[in-house]
């Protein structure tokens, strides 16, 4: 995700360009997600914001927030590298493995996390209809007629509440255990290199 694409300040995230990983069909940014649903603002809670804030240092205008951690022959450990599916879900794996709490569930990999989002969305009252204009679902026909869904709109207010209800679990979720290096171990594995 580019930085233009992060509005911390605002509370805000646009879903425009999309890392795709096709195996033998390629790989990289596509300028738009597969339907104009897809296309969005998704609001952050205070907490994601504040790991945006700390993400983006550092970052260049061109570069990707979500980036890999780098340590291969084309980058040093710590460098902004693209993030291939691989190593997105080897992070998502070593995070799982080193919190407390979670043997039990069964868990498969960081599409998981859109589970939980939507499942923490419901269980706050969120209307389905907001949480699949969020997910980018064109769907919602959960919820009353074609138009019905062409003439209701997500307000603030809903949103509100959306940011609220993400605050309210993320505040009592497991202490996320740091999986990649910061900005000090990354300049000291480097001095050493």
């Amino acid at each position: 995700m580019p930085p233009h694409r992060v509005r911390p300040a605002d509370g805000l995230i646009e879903v425009v360009e999309v890392r795709y990983d096709s195996g033998k069909f390629g790989r990289g940014y596509k300028d738009r997600p597969k339907s104009p649903a897809s296309i969005r603002q998704v609001p952050l809670a205070k907490q994601a914001a504040d790991a945006v804030v700390e993400a983006l240092v550092g970052c260049p205008a061109d570069g990707r927030i979500f980036a890999g951690p780098g340590g291969n022959r084309h980058a040093l450990r710590g460098e902004r590298t693209a993030l291939t599916v691989g190593n997105y879900r080897r992070v998502y794996k070593r995070v799982v493995d080193k919190a407390a709490g979670l043997a039990h569930l069964d868990l498969r990999g960081p599409h998981d996390l859109r589970h939980t989002y939507a499942t923490w969305l419901a269980d706050a009252g969120i209307l389905s209809r907001v949480i699949d204009e969020l997910m980018g679902h064109s769907g919602g026909a959960r919820e009353g007629s074609p138009m019905g869904r062409t003439y209701r709109h997500t307000t603030p207010e809903m949103l509100a509440r959306v940011v609220a209800a993400l605050e309210e679990r993320l505040a009592g979720a497991l202490p996320v255990p740091q999986v990649c290096p910061n900005k000090a171990q990354t300049e000291e594995a480097n001095r050493k290199e």
